[in-house]
């Protein structure tokens, strides 16, 4: 089966990565720090405001796997002989992608009961499309995980990526039952641009970032075509709406 140009740089990129062990913790404390990123703000996973109790427990259960993926996060890196790192936000996908979402899901106290429903739907919605992009970022990465001389990073990140098929799953589905159909249309739509223009911002900051200090030990044409890349993420970036 044919691959596309995108999918084969994508594919060559992460097979570059697990050849380093020290770039390959960097990439997975990417990842780790994305996990952990509910633990950095306060507006993640209002379990306390949703009425309905299976999407309630749901939801709880998706908080505690990312504190396991955590746990499997920092024991791949440890396997690596690296150091797990609190990452600035800049470099957290999470943190990125909010910078270019519009609709806030904090809730207040005094929020009537549509205006919280409206919120924790916005929540689902930017979980959705963040969680969906990290599970492709996740199946490159997995099959890379494979030409790696550590087996543990495979294994962590397989565990990982079936979680987040289904986190992808239930939060669209939630989506959708929380709101009218227009209303839920509108949600996607703003969502859904957000996760593309932050998705675009936080590659080629982070291809450029790869570059500068990992770059030195590869050879001038793949410099060449990782900087060529983040250059093309980077203009779409700016003419996208």
């Amino acid at each position: 089966m044919s691959i596309s140009i995108v999918d084969g740089i994508k594919q060559r990129l992460h097979r570059d990565i697990v050849a380093d062990p020290v770039l390959h913790g960097a990439i997975l404390n990417l990842y780790l720090n994305g996990e952990a990123y509910p633990h950095r703000v306060d507006d993640y996973f209002p379990v306390g405001y949703v009425s309905e109790a299976e999407l309630a427990a749901r939801m709880s259960r998706h908080a505690q796997e990312e504190d396991k993926h955590i746990a499997l996060y920092s024991k791949a890196i440890s396997r690596l002989e690296q150091s797990v790192v609190e990452l600035p936000l800049s470099c957290i996908f999470n943190a990125v992608i909010r910078n270019h979402t519009e609709a806030s899901f904090a809730i207040d106290p005094a929020d009537d009961a549509d205006t919280r429903s409206l919120k924790v739907a916005h929540f689902m919605a930017h979980a959705h499309c963040l969680e969906k992009r990290v599970a492709r970022s996740l199946e490159y990465h997995l099959e890379a995980c494979a030409h790696s001389p550590c087996d543990y990073p495979a294994k962590a990140v397989g565990a990982v990526l079936a979680d987040e098929y289904e986190h992808v799953r239930y939060t669209g589905e939630a989506v959708n039952a929380l709101l009218p159909q227009r209303v839920a249309n509108q949600v996607w739509a703003q969502h859904r641009r957000a996760e593309w223009r932050g998705n675009l911002d936080f590659s080629a900051s982070q291809l450029r970032r790869v570059l500068l200090e990992h770059g030195q030990g590869w050879s001038a044409s793949r410099r060449g075509l990782y900087r060529a890349s983040a250059w093309a993420l980077a203009g779409l970036l700016k003419v996208s709406p």
